[in-house]
């Protein structure tokens, strides 16, 4: 059996600023850095080891996955893997949330749909995509199109670690794909944003992910990181 670690990236500038960050870089605020550097701190004092570490290919994911480590004196190489990239979200990337959601409201108002107040994750990219084929040039993924390629990543990552005899493996991605991933093996549709820095672990063996916990935010605390970190929410104002 291999445990999985997947864990989101730190703060980073446009989390602060309310940007949609997606497959845009955004560098890790001194915040973002200090948490990473915390979720090391805090891995090291559980006891915590990794046979192996990847990340996603954008900046953020693979500094955090490095910060991390550094300060849990754990000395391996980071991998860097396209297919743990952030959800696309097509023409919205790099611009304001408020842009965004201001769209998604107006597409349910036209479609006669009332009283959405907020959306979960799933529900947030299947319509992003709609709009980005019929506004933008047509990036933006749906929840399988981007599912699809986060698993054959987390496929390969957990086959290569159970034919080298890894038992323990660090991997860092982003908020939405995350959530994306954990949703389709059983987390609830009500479930609370990825936070930053919060580990969710996941046991795979026999061919199959089994979720064991998600957002867990108690290694960065516990290594003297930031607490208290509120859950973001997708309102339609």
């Amino acid at each position: 059996m291999v445990e999985l670690w997947l864990t989101r990236h730190g703060e980073t500038e446009y989390n602060v600023s309310g940007v949609v960050q997606g497959v845009v870089n955004s560098n890790l605020t001194k915040r973002g850095v200090a948490d990473a550097q915390a979720l090391g701190r805090g891995f090291a004092a559980a006891g915590v080891n990794f046979d192996a570490a990847y990340s996603s290919d954008l900046q953020r994911a693979a500094d955090t996955a490095q910060l991390a480590l550094a300060a849990a004196h754990i000395d391996l190489p980071v991998t860097q893997m396209a297919g743990l990239r952030e959800q696309n979200f097509g023409l919205f990337d790099g611009q304001p949330e408020s842009q965004r959601q201001g769209a998604l409201a107006d597409m349910l108002r036209e479609a006669g749909v009332p009283n959405v107040e907020r959306l979960n994750m799933k529900q947030l990219v299947d319509l992003v995509r709609i709009l980005d084929v019929h506004r933008g040039g047509g990036d933006a993924e749906n929840s399988h199109m981007s599912l699809k390629r986060f698993n054959q990543a987390m496929t390969t990552i957990s086959e290569t670690a159970v034919a080298q005899h890894q038992d323990n493996v660090f991997v860092v991605a982003h908020g939405a794909i995350i959530w994306l991933w954990l949703n389709s093996l059983g987390m609830p549709d009500t479930a609370d944003f990825i936070r930053n820095v919060a580990v969710s672990k996941i046991v795979y063996g026999q061919g199959r992910f089994t979720l064991l916990g998600y957002n867990d935010r108690r290694y960065v605390e516990n290594g003297g990181g930031t607490r208290d970190v509120p859950a973001q929410e997708f309102k339609l104002e």
